[in-house]
């Protein structure tokens, strides 16, 4: 693993004593790596190999083995939006991400719930599918987004810059850390998921939040998530067609044993931590 002290001197970082485990092209890693950011606290980088991974890794969240993973003080937590809450709540001096008020961190859990059980999802589904059923998914990602535009517009974001208000916030993080990718899947599928006509609000959030210098240093440079977004559909598509000859395959009972698929359960889990 690749470990790198970020922020501030070796001895903040040992009196703090954050160690970040992730994964250079995770979006929930960048999650907690911008929050850190942000808050201005010290802490420790290492760096996962998501096709082998290590045993510390393995040790410290033995549940869902996946990155992102905090260890403060001898602890450990995973989960990003777990880990974004507890930043708040352990450094309270810090600047805090979650709204003041109690209404309005409910309104920004709910929607950072929606972009990791609508959003999220629906957008995967357009990168590992082709033809008529990628067209659908398309629809779908736009259906989400006419939800979160209309909020931009008329509902509890309306005349914000940010969702969080005139700074970046918790659900600026978490629809951000991730809403990048949108632009590197139109290039790799052709499709296009977000017309500046069509969500203009959006659209200008998502320029203003990748402009901001935390994010910048956050995000891995559009030439190497390119070349990563391209391997990875590949698979993914060739995963797909695997399984559907093997569907067609079984209901013809004289046909020979299909062709095995290629290795699905490191590419499968290396796109669900993403």
């Amino acid at each position: 693993m690749e470990k790198a002290a970020e922020n501030v001197d070796a001895g903040a970082a040992a009196q703090l004593q954050l160690k970040l485990f992730g994964s250079w092209a995770s979006s929930y890693t960048h999650r907690v790596q911008l929050a850190m950011r942000l808050k201005g606290l010290a802490f420790e980088y290492a760096e996962e190999d998501l096709g082998n991974k290590s045993d510390a890794l393995l040790r410290l969240n033995p549940v869902y083995k996946k990155v992102p993973v905090l260890v403060h003080d001898g602890r450990s937590l995973a989960e990003s939006v777990i880990i974004l809450q507890y930043l708040d709540d352990a450094f309270p001096a810090s600047r805090q991400l979650l709204p003041a008020d109690a209404f309005d961190r409910a309104v920004a859990r709910f929607w950072c719930h929606f972009g990791d059980d609508k959003l999220g999802p629906a957008v995967g589904a357009v990168f590992a599918s082709t033809g008529e059923e990628q067209e659908a998914a398309v629809r779908h990602v736009h259906e989400n987004l006419v939800l979160i535009e209309a909020e931009l517009r008329e509902g509890a974001f309306k005349g914000r810059r940010f969702f969080g208000g005139d700074e970046v916030g918790f659900l600026d993080v978490v629809l951000g850390c991730g809403s990048y990718w949108l632009a590197v899947f139109e290039e790799v599928t052709g499709v296009q998921l977000v017309d500046a006509e069509a969500f203009p609000l959006f659209h200008a959030w998502l320029r203003d939040f990748e402009a901001q210098d935390e994010v910048r240093e956050t995000i891995p440079s559009i030439d190497r998530l390119l070349e990563y977004a391209r391997g990875l559909r590949q698979m993914l598509v060739a995963m797909a067609a695997g399984a559907g000859a093997g569907a067609a395959s079984a209901d013809a009972p004289t046909a020979a044993p299909p062709a095995a698929a290629p290795p699905a359960a490191t590419t499968a889990d290396i796109a669900v931590d993403i």
